[in-house]
C-alpha cells in the first residue's frame, strides 16, 4: 500500500502541537490536553493537576497525589469538593467555608480548610475557625 494516503499522519507533521492529547516527555509526566481542565499545580510533584470526572488528579504517573469529588471528610461538613475548593487547596493551601453543617450535631459553622501531604503522598485537610474579634469588656 505504499503511496497510498490511508489518513494517518505522522507526528513530525504536526510539529510541536500534537493533536493526541496526553503524551510522555520522557520524565514520566503526561503534558495536558489542550482542552484540560488544569487546576493547578502537584503539592508532591509539581506536575499539573486536572479536573477529571472524579477528582482532581496529578498529571504524573508516578505521583499518587489527587483530591477526590467524593470526599468523606467534605462530606462530613455538608461540602463538596467542587473546581473553585480543589483550585483554592491548590494554590493558597487554604480554602474559606461558609455555611458548613456538621452531621453529628447539626450545628452550622465557618471555617478554613488547610491542605497538607503526608509522606505516602495523600492530602490531609484541618479545620481552623476564625478568630471571632472579642467584645469590650473581655
Amino acid at each position: 500500500m505504499s503511496g497510498m494516503d490511508d489518513g494517518w499522519k505522522d507526528a513530525a507533521d504536526f510539529g510541536d502541537e500534537l493533536p493526541f492529547g496526553n503524551f510522555e516527555d520522557g520524565s514520566g509526566t503526561k503534558q495536558a490536553y489542550a482542552n484540560d481542565d488544569v487546576v493547578g499545580n502537584c503539592p508532591v510533584c509539581g506536575a499539573h493537576i486536572v479536573a477529571r470526572e472524579k477528582g482532581f488528579l496529578c498529571n504524573n504517573m508516578e505521583c499518587r497525589f489527587g483530591l477526590w469529588k467524593n470526599n468523606r471528610f467534605f462530606e462530613a461538613i455538608g461540602k463538596e469538593m467542587t473546581r473553585e475548593v480543589a483550585d483554592e487547596l491548590l494554590n493558597c493551601g487554604t480554602v474559606k467555608l461558609d455555611g458548613c453543617k456538621s452531621k453529628r450535631t447539626g450545628n452550622s459553622f465557618n471555617c478554613y480548610v488547610d491542605l497538607t501531604v503526608d509522606e505516602e503522598q495523600r492530602p490531609h485537610f484541618e479545620i481552623r475557625f476564625p478568630q471571632r474579634k472579642k467584645k469590650e469588656g473581655e
